[in-house]
């Protein structure tokens, strides 16, 4: 361990971690690399870091340590003198100011500041700088300490930003007087590491109501909000070490402390419970006419006449005709509050939304707000609909910065919403004014939600929300042959697939075994085009056909001989993996190297990027991109790896299939493909609580 003085910023993450020069108490100079997972936030210059790491020695920057630990200290002597220019926590205090500061107190401002009182500085500052110097300086001695205590216990240092925003300047108190609250942020085995070196007893009530929380933590982690009360019991006990008696007694407290909630007969966690009881009770309200707004609107729903105009009008301008679900989707989406629009791959759905959009601008609605989980699904959409779609994200964001208005009727549109967990259904709802309409638009046959609970396949399926089901598969779609490949597979019947043979429409098979995969992969490839012309998705990341491995052979064969910088070469395809909204890049976008010499240059639907050194973390090859990654997206070709593996099941063979338009091409495992297509779906493993709060 180390101590070091910050010098110079030579780069930094979004979301923390840095790279920077720093020098120690008796002159010796450092280059540090710190990952976000050392260094939750940015250093300040003059700062003191005391530093663990190791020296190594890179190819190009030459001798840098990679820290392994960095711990926030107070700073003493001048430097403070650059703590407070360069820190955020100081606004309004430049370096003329800091250096006055020194000058009139010297060794004496600590304990001033330390003192918390804003007087002293007063006379130097004005009274609301000394405010504000005082305020900055209790955070950073707050900061310090947290960081200090999280090591001396042996816990990542990364939790203190999290801590810190909750907590703020208690957060050692809070820890102290129950060690517990870390399970919010950590695992079980952590928190109560912590906790049992703190001398809390075994059968302290503190410990075991953190045990109950730790059972339901544990079960979203799987994706459940629900446990049938027996099997809640049964966790806690495997918990608490195979004790009975105390888990018996550990659910009780928790229940008695609201920490969980029964919900018929089982049990919730308090935060599931809370939202899926908003998200039934705002459904409700919004069915039975009790979530209008203020000002009683004067809407009247549209008498059949004028949603016939509609449908003539849309006719008119995309010369496409409305079948029966499709006109009962569209009447639907602008009369009820809430409704739901499902059905399987070219069935239409994307024309609804169409003409939903023409309906709300002939009836005055105030607008139409679409989007979806994923920024690829979101930029398909506005290439669909021809109007722009956000990601839900960044709709949440806009409205939160007044930069979205709901003010008047708006029809707020979510596709793919199969992918719409419980806490994005919830904070759309908590974001919704009386007086908006809601319709999801989804496929429950296709992968669930990534996080916990599932909120379109209860809604959908509940009998009281307006449902259409449109089930007609367009000719141009059923030519292919991929519909009636996929609807078999979301019905769990078992396709029969044609042996591959080569360039063609449709779904088709290759045997092989898990080994001759990638071989195989290539071949086809190749048959179809080359890279660029097909896409490779796979069920997992890692064995021997994962996406990772694919994406690593494909590499080494196309990036032999070219320049690379970062791992990539010129030409790759390559996937955005965050949500970047300054540069309208989105967790799921695609793109293709354009340069790798002298900088890294991609291209993302059709705009150049050039990225720094940093940012070439935040992209992954993409030769293969897993399922999850594809959803909302649609390819003309597509292959599909399949072998055995606990996530194959039919939902992600079927989301799979559908991305493609023209072929698919399975290969590998057929017995694997048979076994999963007939076995219960995934989503109907999830234990949930929404249905129980609807009824």
């Amino acid at each position: 361990m180390q101590s070091v003085i910050v010098d110079t910023i030579l780069w930094q993450g979004r979301h923390g971690g840095a790279v920077f020069n720093a020098h120690t108490l008796n002159g010796k100079r450092y280059r540090i690399v710190a990952g976000v997972e050392v260094m939750p936030r940015l250093p300040v210059c003059g700062e003191v870091w005391d530093i663990d790491g190791a020296l190594r020695q890179h190819a190009v920057y030459g001798e840098q340590v990679e820290a392994r630990s960095a711990i926030l200290r107070k700073p003493s002597g001048r430097l403070i003198i650059q703590v407070i220019t360069g820190s955020r926590a100081f606004p309004g205090i430049g370096e003329v100011k800091a250096r006055a500061l020194w000058e009139n107190f010297g060794e004496a401002i600590y304990p001033l500041l330390a003192a918390s009182d804003p007087a002293p500085f007063a006379p130097l500052l004005g009274r609301e700088l000394a405010a504000i110097l005082v305020k900055g300086w209790a955070d950073l001695e707050t900061e310090a300490d947290v960081y200090q205590w999280l090591d001396v216990h042996g816990m990542p240092v990364w939790l203190s930003r999290k801590l810190l925003a909750i907590y703020g300047s208690e957060t050692i108190a809070k820890l102290n007087e129950n060690p517990y609250r870390l399970l919010a942020f950590t695992s079980w085995l952590q928190a109560d590491q912590v906790g049992r070196a703190m001398s809390i007893a075994a059968c302290d009530p503190r410990r075991l109501v953190a045990a109950a929380e730790a059972a339901c933590y544990q079960r979203l982690a799987m994706s459940h909000t629900w446990a049938p009360r027996e099997a809640f019991l049964s966790h806690i006990k495997k918990i608490l070490g195979g004790d009975e008696k105390l888990a018996l007694e550990a659910a009780n407290l928790a229940q008695e402390s609201f920490a969980v909630v029964k919900a018929d007969e089982g049990i919730q966690g308090l935060g599931p419970w809370s939202m899926e009881q908003f998200v039934a009770r705002r459904a409700k309200d919004m069915l039975t006419g009790q979530f209008e707004a203020e000002q009683l609107t004067l809407r009247l729903e549209p008498t059949t006449e004028r949603l016939d105009e509609i449908y003539a009008a849309f006719t008119t301008r995309t010369s496409l005709s409305l079948n029966t679900p499709q006109q009962e989707a569209v009447r639907l989406a602008v009369s009820s509050p809430l409704a739901c629009i499902t059905g399987g791959a070219g069935v239409g759905k994307t024309t609804v939304l169409r003409a939903v959009h023409l309906a709300a601008e002939m009836l005055g609605f105030g607008g139409v707000f679409q989007m979806a989980l994923s920024g690829r699904a979101a930029k398909r959409m506005t290439e669909a609909t021809g109007r722009h779609a956000y990601t839900i994200a960044g709709f949440m964001l806009g409205v939160d910065a007044g930069k979205i208005s709901l003010d008047g009727e708006y029809i707020i549109v979510v596709d793919e919403a199969s992918m719409l967990d419980l806490p994005h259904c919830y904070r759309i709802m908590r974001r919704m004014p009386p007086g908006s309409k809601l319709l999801l638009v989804g496929d429950a046959a296709q992968l669930p939600p990534i996080g916990f609970g599932l909120t379109f396949h209860a809604l959908a399926g509940h009998p009281e929300i307006p449902t259409v089901e449109l089930t007609e598969i367009h000719r141009q779609a059923a030519a292919t042959g991929i519909p009636q490949a996929s609807i078999a597979i979301r019905n769990g019947e078992v396709p029969a697939l044609p042996a591959y043979a080569g360039l063609a429409d449709g779904v088709s098979f290759i045997d092989a075994a898990p080994g001759e995969i990638i071989d195989r992969l290539l071949d086809v490839v190749n048959d179809l085009g080359g890279v660029g012309s097909c896409q490779v998705i796979g069920a997992v990341k890692q064995g021997p056909a994962g996406v990772r491995t694919i994406n690593h052979v494909f590499h080494d064969l196309v990036a032999a001989g070219r320049d690379q910088r970062h791992g990539f070469a010129a030409g790759e395809p390559v996937i955005w993996t965050v949500n970047d909204y300054q540069r309208g890049l989105f967790n799921g976008s695609l793109g293709q190297v354009v340069t790798a010499k002298d900088m890294l240059v991609v291209e993302f639907d059709g705009v150049k990027h050039q990225l720094e050194d940093g940012d070439a973390r935040e992209m992954e090859h993409a030769y293969a991109i897993t399922v999850h990654k594809s959803q909302g997206s649609q390819f003309e070709r597509v292959v599909v790896p399949v072998l055995p593996s606990r996530l194959l099941d039919r939902t992600l063979l079927y989301t799979a299939i559908t991305r493609a338009e023209r072929q698919v091409v399975l290969v590998g495992d057929r017995t694997a493909f048979e076994l999963a297509v007939q076995a219960p779906p995934v989503p109907s493993r999830r234990e949930t609580g929404l249905l129980i709060h609807l009824r």
